[in-house]
């Protein structure tokens, strides 16, 4: 009887602070925004498989798999530094994220983040001197986004595209061959400054009550037509390898009927409604649609 009785006590005490450790792990996860991490890692990782035009002594590349881990790292610590400067914002926009939700302090965010870009730089020393640099300038690039560039209208936005875009080149920085990155380096930066304006779209309320002057704020009605400029500039980009033979009709199929089918429909539907709910629901096709493009640079690439 009294075994009964005193057993649930016993495990509450013993594994309440794992349960604990592994909430507030998972909110680290969620800060640093695993999803965005792996699109980075892949990224990387495609860019030295495309630069080295899938040679399979590449595949297994030490240093490819030490710039993607690095890739992987450095946006972390970009999002964590993202939350920990936009605090304030994300109290009106994402409530239940880490930091506004209190799951975690700001000053631990912010550790969090250098940390992380410490190990960036440090797995960048273990590749080659162009790679050392590369994380050296991204770092600088992330940190003067957060707290200087991000409120720059449109010029926030093309710096975290331009950002996008090098992640791929960074693979072939990796195997010091960066020509063939170019084409999908392009193709992320026109794809991203669409969503990115998309998302400031769709942030708005918390901008306006921190005082955020991005262009959604200052002119929606632009705002709207310059995303559906890029999402447009994307189809019209699309065909370009294929045309001239740098990759195969597999490319043009897919790049086709899973991309530009897809923006066609998302830029119809921003134009009629530029609302918060829409916005959000177009950014989020436009997350995902951004893995059918990788997949269709590869298939064109490699068959």
């Amino acid at each position: 009887m009294t075994y009964s009785v005193y057993l649930p006590v016993f495990t509450y005490v013993n594994f309440y602070p794992n349960q604990r450790f592994m909430k507030t792990l998972l909110a680290y996860l969620e800060l640093a925004r695993p999803l965005n991490g792996i699109i980075a890692f892949i990224s990387a990782w495609l860019g030295g498989m495309f630069a080295s035009q899938g040679q399979m002594a590449d595949i297994v590349n030490i240093q490819l798999l030490l710039v993607s881990i690095a890739a992987l790292v450095l946006l972390s610590a970009g999002n964590a530094i993202n939350d920990y400067y936009d605090y304030e914002i994300d109290q009106v926009n994402r409530p239940r994220r880490p930091l506004p939700s209190g799951r975690i302090r700001r000053r631990d965010a912010l550790i969090f983040a250098i940390l992380l870009i410490i190990i960036g730089i440090w797995l960048g020393t273990l590749i080659n001197r162009n790679a050392t640099a590369f994380a050296i300038l991204v770092s600088i690039a992330l940190v003067s986004y957060a707290f200087w560039l991000k409120r720059m209208p449109l010029i926030g936005n093309l710096v975290v595209s331009g950002l996008t875009g090098v992640t791929f080149v960074a693979g072939g920085v990796a195997i010091d061959s960066v020509q063939a990155t170019l084409i999908p380096a392009t193709f992320a930066f026109l794809f991203t400054t669409a969503r990115e304006i998309v998302k400031d779209l769709e942030d708005t309320e918390g901008d306006l009550k921190n005082d955020v002057k991005t262009l959604a704020i200052l002119n929606p009605q632009l705002a709207v037509k310059i995303a559906i400029g890029f999402m447009a500039s994307v189809i019209l980009f699309s065909p370009i390898p294929y045309l001239f033979g740098w990759y195969s009709w597999h490319y043009l199929v897919v790049v086709v009927l899973g991309v530009d089918l897809v923006l066609v429909g998302l830029a119809v539907r921003l134009w009629r409604d530029a609302s918060k709910e829409n916005c959000t629901r177009i950014q989020r096709w436009m997350k995902w649609d951004i893995f059918v493009g990788l997949g269709a640079i590869y298939l064109g690439t490699f068959l």
